[in-house]
């Protein structure tokens, strides 16, 4: 089973529980990214177990300048069907940070947590290929290198990913 997942949404980002809407970027326009792939095997007709990597991003823009801050998540990934065609996902696992930006003088620290993410989709999929049409909601929480700071994202994205069964 193998499902390579993209999505586009909005989030919040922030960091010691302060927006960064607030602290950094007043009246800045938003995007916000995801991604997934997914690898792992049926245990049960309605269950799989598999290994995953995803992520969420999160931009800030405005005038050119841009911060963006990047988290992803490595970890188990539990698939269930209640009932055909529905499909309900949840991955927990370990998480990292790639943050940049190109405002000369911001410090950007990358980091380390934890992260969740749950799935909520329609399968249509027909004889081991389909896709999935659904939405994801991304949470994580790392601790910033240097300032030590918490840096939290949670995203909800609409996505669509291809399916291999």
């Amino acid at each position: 089973n193998g499902i390579i997942k993209l999505g586009y949404g909005g989030a919040s980002t922030e960091v010691d529980d302060k927006s960064v809407d607030d602290i950094i970027c007043n009246d800045c326009d938003e995007l916000a990214v995801s991604f997934g792939v997914r690898v792992g095997g049926q245990v049960s007709e309605r269950f799989w177990i598999a290994g995953q990597l995803a992520g969420l991003g999160h931009r800030y823009y405005k005038s050119g300048d841009y911060i963006q801050f990047n988290s992803y998540l490595l970890g188990p990934s539990f698939i269930f069907y209640p009932v055909d065609h529905f499909h309900l996902s949840g991955s927990v696992g370990f998480s990292w940070t790639a943050n940049q930006t190109d405002i000369r003088g911001l410090d950007m620290y990358d980091g380390v947590g934890a992260a969740i993410e749950f799935t909520a989709a329609y399968d249509t999929g027909v004889r081991g290929h389909g896709a999935l049409l659904g939405m994801k909601l991304f949470s994580s929480s790392n601790e910033l290198e240097t300032s030590e700071k918490d840096l939290s994202m949670v995203g909800v994205t609409l996505f669509i990913a291809y399916v291999h069964k």
